[in-house]
């Protein structure tokens, strides 16, 4: 062996070990432009950074969240700062259903469904992030019907008998190899995955912050619920950048490292994971040669 290709031997087998999962694809499902940042951003930062290469699919429009802005260009700036928050994580490419937000009940499932097996179909995920179809807690009807549908697709696109036109057309069936499920709270049972996010809550955080009117939007909510209790948060008294920032800084390590508490780790995200397959066949088995 030449010194050459020596080198290149020994800087293959380190890129090996920094970038594990290099020629895999991951897709976030998200009803909200703000939501996979929040729940999930550390984890995909993450996976990103150990070879993924990520998509993101939101499925409304983003039109009602904004504090003072009509609904068009409440659209349009969450979908700018969206660009923005999914470029901090390093996701590579944005797709966007455009259900119009908070009105998604009249909108068949199947509707939803066919449209995420087509472009599972297209990107071919091993993994997908989205809202866990079993969260006792969750009261948006936008992120059940999210959950609902991106479950049903994540298996249904590698049925050959659903919808066989997208083949005419160069697709081939494909199922979803692994989910990580995320929730506003997790029963104890369902969270039976860790994810140590201590190498990237910084980018969490600046791609929760880079959601600038969605979080001027939260404060102002925070603010007028707790006027209404008789209650003020002195941080939120003057609502301005800074502030924001700081509040967003401080809530999203408070939670990371109450989870993190749990694991051993100094900060954290717990997810719902659903391996490709449990029990006897992932024991027996083994790669293809």
């Amino acid at each position: 062996m030449t010194r050459r290709s020596a080198l290149a031997a020994l800087a293959a087998a380190a890129h090996a070990q920094t970038k594990p999962y290099s020629g895999r694809t991951l897709v976030i499902v998200t009803a909200h432009a703000d939501d996979f940042t929040i729940f999930a951003g550390g984890a995909i930062a993450r996976l990103i950074d150990q070879g993924y290469t990520a998509h993101l699919i939101r499925v409304t429009n983003d039109e009602k969240d904004s504090w003072d802005l009509p609904p068009g260009e409440t659209s349009h700036r969450n979908t700018v700062e969206m660009r923005a928050a999914a470029g901090i994580l390093g996701i590579q490419e944005i797709h966007s259903l455009d259900y119009r937000n908070d009105e998604m009940d009249p909108v068949p499932e199947t509707e939803i469904r066919a449209r995420l097996i087509f472009l599972f179909r297209k990107l071919k995920p091993w993994t997908l992030f989205t809202f866990d179809p079993s969260a006792k807690y969750e009261e948006n009807p936008d992120h059940k019907k999210t959950a609902r549908a991106a479950e049903d697709a994540a298996w249904n696109s590698g049925v050959h008998l659903v919808l066989p036109e997208h083949f005419t057309v160069g697709l081939g069936k494909w199922t979803v190899l692994d989910r990580y499920y995320w929730a506003r709270q997790l029963d104890r049972d369902d969270a039976n995955k860790a994810v140590d996010i201590s190498s990237t809550i910084d980018r969490k955080i600046r791609a929760i912050q880079a959601h600038k009117t969605m979080m001027r939007h939260a404060a102002h909510q925070t603010r007028a619920r707790l006027a209404q209790a008789g209650l003020r948060l002195p941080l939120l008294d003057e609502i301005n950048e800074a502030a924001i920032n700081k509040l967003v800084d401080i809530q999203t390590r408070e939670r990371a490292e109450a989870l993190g508490k749990r694991h051993g780790l100094q900060y954290a995200e717990e997810f719902h994971y659903v391996p490709l397959a449990g029990g006897y066949v992932m024991r027996n088995a083994v790669p293809i040669r």
